[in-house]
C-alpha cells in the first residue's frame, strides 16, 4: 500500500504525541488548533487508522501510535542531518547555528561567544537550547543542534567529544554560614553541612557524585533541585549549601554568596566537551563558533591560572 505522508503531518502528529494536547502542539508548532487537528486527520485517513482518542480535557493515543512515532522520529532524524550535511555548505551570510547546553553553561560560558559571534554574523540564525545533559547529548544525537557543551563520560559510537576545557568544583554558601570563612575547604568539610543537591540528569551531579564515591563520603541533600540557578536561590535563603563548577561562580556572587575552591591533594576536573556526531561534517557557522568558543575557553583557563 502506497502512502502520502508529509513531513509537516509527521512532525504535526510527534508534536501531539508527546504534548497529549492539540492546544499545547498547535502552540509548538506556531499553528493554530484547527490546522494541527486537519493535519492528524489527514494523517489518519492516509494510513487508514486512528491515532488519538479524543476528549474535552486530554488526548489519548490509540493502538499503533506509538510505532507510527518511533518510525516517525527516525524519518525526521534523518532530515535533520541532511539538512545540517546541506548547510555545511553555506557561508557565514546565511544559515543557522543550533547549540545544546545546560542554562547555566549558556550564561557562564556560550553567552560572550554568542554575543561576539551574533553581532560579526548577524544574518546567522542561532537557537539556543538550554536542556540538562541528557537532553542535549539527544538533541546533538539526533540531529536536532550542530553541537553541544556537556559533560560525558559514556561512549557512543554516533558521537564525537572533545575535552575543551576542565572546570574546577567549588561550594556556595551565604556569608554567614561557617565556612564562609575559609578560603578553601577539602571534600570533607563539604560534606558535613545539609546540601541542596541537582538532579542526576546534569553531568555536575554525576561529577560530584563520582567524586565523593572516590572519597568514601556522602551528601546529607535535604532538597533536589532541577537547576542550578533554583539551588543557588535556596541556599540564598539559608536552606543548605551546593556544590557548582566554576563558570557558576558569577550568577553565585551576585546573590551575594560566598563561593570557595574545594581543595585537596589530587584534583578532580568536572571536564566539558564539545560534542558534534561523528561522521558530519559541521556547518561553516558551527565550524566558526566552535572555533571563537575554544579560544574563549582558553584565554579563561590562562586568566585563572594568572588571575
Amino acid at each position: 500500500m502506497r502512502m502520502n505522508v508529509t513531513l509537516r503531518q509527521l512532525r504535526v502528529f510527534c508534536a501531539v504525541y508527546e504534548r497529549r494536547s492539540f492546544t499545547s502542539a498547535a502552540d509548538d508548532m506556531h499553528m493554530t488548533q484547527s490546522a494541527v487537528s486537519k493535519l492528524c486527520a489527514e494523517l489518519e485517513s492516509e494510513i487508514g487508522l486512528p491515532l488519538f482518542e479524543r476528549t474535552t480535557r486530554r488526548v489519548t493515543p490509540c493502538d499503533g501510535a506509538a510505532e507510527l512515532y518511533e518510525y516517525a522520529q527516525e524519518v525526521l532524524n534523518t532530515m535533520r542531518l541532511a539538512g545540517r550535511r546541506l548547510s555545511a555548505l553555506r557561508t557565514l551570510d546565511q544559515g543557522n547555528l543550533s547549540i545544546a547546553a545546560s542554562p547555566m553553561m549558556m550564561s557562564g560560558l556560550l553567552a560572550p561567544v554568542i554575543e561576539a559571534f551574533a553581532r560579526d554574523h548577524p544574518k546567522v540564525r542561532i537557537d539556543l537550547h538550554e536542556l540538562t545533559t541528557d537532553e542535549s547529548v539527544d538533541y546533538v544525537r539526533t540531529g536536532r543542534c550542530d553541537f553541544g557543551l556537556v559533560s560525558i563520560a559514556e561512549h557512543d559510537p554516533q558521537l564525537e567529544p572533545k575535552v575543551v576545557c576542565a572546570e574546577l568544583l567549588c561550594l556556595a554558601c551565604t556569608p554567614s554560614h561557617p565556612l564562609a570563612a575559609k578560603k578553601r575547604i577539602t571534600w570533607g568539610e563539604a560534606s558535613d553541612y545539609p546540601h541542596i543537591t541537582l538532579r542526576s540528569v546534569y553531568s555536575t551531579r554525576k561529577t560530584i557524585d563520582r567524586i565523593l564515591k572516590a572519597q568514601g563520603l556522602e551528601l546529607r541533600s535535604t532538597i533536589q533541585a532541577g537547576t542550578l540557578a533554583t539551588s543557588l536561590r535556596l541556599v540564598k535563603a539559608n536552606l543548605g549549601v551546593t556544590l557548582i563548577p566554576s563558570y557558576a561562580r558569577e550568577f553565585a556572587q551576585d546573590l551575594g554568596l560566598k563561593v570557595m575552591e574545594i581543595y585537596d591533594k589530587k584534583p578532580y576536573p568536572h571536564e566539558l566537551s564539545l560534542l558534534t556526531r561523528r561522521g558530519l561534517k559541521p556547518s561553516i557557522a558551527a565550524t566558526a563558533f566552535m572555533d571563537a568558543l575554544q579560544v574563549h575557553l582558553q584565554g579563561r583557563a590562562r586568566r585563572r591560572q594568572h588571575p
